[in-house]
């Protein structure tokens, strides 16, 4: 299985220059834990978690911050054609919930999470364990 047979698209993202509260409504919205912050390109420069934005409002309050100034940078990413298990190895690795899919370009075409991946998990235990009871 690949990472496009997982992932999430069309993807949610978020420009660094944009507020950190208009990023809490996008998750809120779309029930979302994290967003791919983006270039004018549609380029992953970072990521923003539910929790970095949550801390920034706790701490400026009703300030103007950035989403720029909140996100983690360098996020990893992966590409849509990688095998299932190096995208898990990835997030284990770097200890994160998510992870960008982006094309050739560097765009972002989708996202998959550790939740992706642990509901394949665990459709794929349930079909072993139907296939050896019959």
């Amino acid at each position: 299985m690949r990472v496009r047979d997982l992932m999430s698209a069309p993807v949610v993202t978020i420009r660094s220059d944009e507020d950190y509260k208009t990023g809490l409504t996008l998750m809120q919205k779309n029930a979302l834990h994290h967003l791919p912050v983006v270039d004018a390109g549609g380029r992953v420069v970072g990521i923003a978690a539910e929790r970095d934005l949550l801390i920034a409002a706790t701490r400026f309050l009703g300030s103007s911050i950035e989403v720029g100034e909140v996100m983690h940078r360098g996020a990893v990413t992966t590409r849509a054609d990688e095998p299932v298990s190096a995208a898990a190895r990835l997030m284990l690795g770097h200890r994160i919930g998510s992870l960008p899919v982006i094309n050739a370009d560097g765009q972002v075409i989708g996202l998959v999470t550790e939740t992706d991946l642990f509901r394949h998990f665990v459709e794929t235990a349930l079909q072993e364990e139907s296939g050896t009871r019959t």
